[in-house]
């Protein structure tokens, strides 16, 4: 009984130490891709140049992260695949999250002028259609 309690407890230590090494490669992973957006804010990057730019960004704490949740996905008897699963789905949305702050924050594109007339050509009319005697 008591040896029982014992490896229950020791397991959700190995949980909580694995949870803990997760957020931290969380933090510092998010950390990295928010400063990114944000110096690309501030410097009014175009969508096109953080759209090249982003996915070569934070690529340390991007592997960091990844590793760090498939150790915390093994450690609750996870298989390999689905541990890798769910850090690829882990990775993928912070990416996406961060992508999206960008677009919202981008300011709007200036609408493209309406091809008008010039206010100073006339509107052209028809000539009237000659009129025959009866």
């Amino acid at each position: 009984m008591i040896a029982s309690v014992l490896v229950l407890s020791l397991a959700a230590l190995a949980a909580q130490g694995a949870s803990d090494t997760t957020r931290t490669a969380r933090e510092a992973y998010t950390g990295c891709l928010r400063g990114f957006v944000e110096r690309s804010l501030e410097g009014n990057m175009t969508a096109e140049a953080f759209n090249t730019q982003y996915p070569r960004q934070c690529t340390a704490q991007e592997a960091a992260y990844r590793a760090a949740v498939i150790q915390r996905e093994t450690a609750t008897r996870a298989t390999r695949a689905t541990a890798e699963r769910s850090a690829t789905e882990a990775v993928d949305e912070a990416k996406v999250n961060f992508r999206e702050r960008f677009e919202m924050e981008l300011p709007a594109a200036p609408a493209a002028p309406a091809a008008t007339a010039s206010a100073t050509t006339p509107p052209t009319t028809p000539a009237p259609a000659p009129t025959t005697p009866q």
